[in-house]
């Protein structure tokens, strides 16, 4: 299991706490772009992301050092729901 640290925005007194199943190879740059787009997602779901206005900017942490910052910004998607209304 791999640990990475990261800020949002140019906060970083608050540092978040990123856990993965896997390491990944931060001189790969496809690699660091999952990474970055997990991170986010992690950002979103458990520190109460979705309050804030997308784009965003993560600063990724490994080991101490920082790794590459990112530009996140969030893709919306509709969901539809319905239900009739009529007696027919």
């Amino acid at each position: 299991m791999a640990t990475y640290k990261y800020f949002v925005d140019d906060e970083s007194d608050e540092l978040y706490e990123f856990e993965s199943i896997r390491e990944y190879d931060c001189n790969v740059q496809i690699e660091l772009d999952l990474l970055a787009e997990l991170i986010a997602e992690d950002y979103y779901d458990e520190y109460y992301g979705w309050e804030d206005n997308w784009p965003i900017r993560i600063t990724i942490i490994k080991d101490g050092q920082e790794i590459a910052t990112f530009s996140v910004n969030k893709e919306y998607e509709p969901v539809f729901s319905a239900s009739r209304i009529d007696d027919n």
